[in-house]
């Protein structure tokens, strides 16, 4: 490794080590106290997340449990930011559109998706993607399919539409008139000036909202899976586990549940990062 790249990587490490002076503090306190609560061993419970592929109180493994929750998230966020980003550019880019869905907007913004949970009952029933496409003779096996209910994606994709909406709106709207105006006297079209103006200035925006809306999905599947109904999800787990008094598999995953969400908030900021340029540039 050269001395360039070595520099490189202790100045990324010197601002990632405070960080972790708060987790390793708290994950010192639990080793000292856990022989004197009810609390099992850090040792143990990482002993679980070592073992991602075995199976845990009949309810499938790690892996599985994880898997269902992610591809969930997925299918959730990816109509949140399917629906939600034109409709925010809409919004910020036409005064008509934005005053026609306004109030809309504004009324339905504060539902909580578990709220709608019942709801997403009454008029999905229990329909799987296996009853969706038809694939009736998966229905009785252990298949990803049985597991993603079109219910369970509506309150995914409320959850995560609102702030896909908002900071795409805030975004377009926030763009510099200079940039829009010297486009336009240089004689770019619409479409030029979208590609190459209106939508590099609003992405920074933009991909805040998507941040805000992975945070808020997963939140909502973790509390949805939780609920009686589910038989799968890594938030059924953690709720089955504390029925059962296992704690180890309890911490676990909430302890996997913290590390999903921070990789997902930190992956999305890395994808940002590059479209701040012409954010930063602006005098």
């Amino acid at each position: 490794m050269t001395p360039i790249c070595l520099k490189g990587f202790g100045q990324k490490l010197k601002r990632f080590l405070p960080g972790l002076l708060i987790p390793l503090i708290l994950l010192t306190l639990w080793s000292i106290f856990a022989s004197s609560t009810m609390l099992p061993s850090p040792i143990k419970v990482f002993g679980i997340l070592a073992e991602p592929s075995k199976d845990l109180l009949g309810c499938g493994s790690f892996f599985w449990n994880t898997s269902v929750s992610l591809i969930r998230v997925s299918i959730g966020l990816f109509f949140a930011v399917v629906l939600g980003t034109p409709i925010g550019f809409m919004m910020g880019a036409s005064k008509s559109v934005k005053k026609f869905l306004s109030l809309v907007t504004e009324l339905a913004r504060p539902l909580s998706p578990i709220a709608l949970l019942p709801l997403s009952i009454i008029l999905f029933k229990d329909t799987s993607f296996t009853e969706l496409f038809g694939l009736s003779h998966l229905k009785y096996s252990r298949h990803i399919l049985n597991e993603l209910q079109i219910g369970m994606v509506f309150i995914l994709a409320w959850g995560g539409i609102f702030p896909v909406i908002l900071e795409t709106m805030f975004g377009v709207r926030s763009v510099r008139k200079v940039y829009i105006e010297a486009a336009q006297v240089l004689g770019a079209s619409r479409f030029f000036t979208f590609k190459h103006v209106l939508l590099p200035a609003a992405l920074p925006d933009i991909f805040t909202g998507y941040r805000m809306a992975v945070g808020r999905c997963w939140m909502v599947i973790i509390a949805a899976e939780m609920l009686p109904g589910t038989n799968s999800g890594i938030g059924y787990l953690l709720r089955y586990s504390y029925q059962l008094s296992r704690l180890d598999i309890m911490l676990a995953c909430i302890l996997l549940i913290a590390v999903i969400g921070f990789i997902f908030s930190r992956g999305l900021e890395f994808l940002g990062e590059k479209w701040l340029i012409l954010r930063v540039k602006e005098r």
